[in-house]
């Protein structure tokens, strides 16, 4: 079963350094880059996307993923405009591809409908999710080039 809970700074924090680590590497595994460069680029690059998320987001509710007690990725959404807006959701690279994504985003849309608003993410190009946002009826509404803006639209109650 997988659930949510709040992030606790100082109980998540090497969880969600560990989790940052997992989403980069494969990529970074055809770089050919030393140990010490891959560590001090993921570094700056983690702090990058923290900082960016609380600048875009600041009343971004931050959660952790749980499967039987264990923490196996994260989500963070933010309601306080005219949409809910997926910030970021990431796995555990051994509990992808197994339902857990298009669960909790599952959810999101049951709460969104239940709002009246729409879901809107970001998505790098090339990324697998794009093809589980599709499935879950997400459609591209804008592209800047390195990434794409997708939207889920909730069935409009009369």
């Amino acid at each position: 079963m997988v659930h949510t809970r709040p992030f606790e700074y100082e109980q998540d924090e090497s969880f969600i350094w560990e989790l940052y680590c997992s989403t980069r590497i494969e990529e970074m595994a055809l770089w050919g880059w030393s140990e010490s460069d891959k560590l001090a680029f993921l570094q700056s690059q983690f702090i990058m996307q923290q900082k960016s998320y609380q600048m875009q987001f600041p009343a971004q509710n931050h959660q952790i993923i749980l499967r039987s007690g264990q923490p196996i990725g994260r989500l963070i959404t933010d309601t306080s405009g005219e949409a809910l807006h997926l910030v970021d959701i990431s796995l555990l690279l051994a509990y992808r591809g197994q339902g857990v994504g298009s669960a909790i985003i599952g959810d999101l849309q049951k709460e969104a409908e239940a709002i009246q608003l729409p879901i809107r993410l970001h998505v790098l190009q090339g990324n697998p999710a794009f093809r589980l946002y599709e499935r879950l009826h997400f459609i591209v509404t804008d592209s800047t080039g390195l990434y794409m803006q997708m939207e889920w639209q909730p069935l409009l109650q009369k």
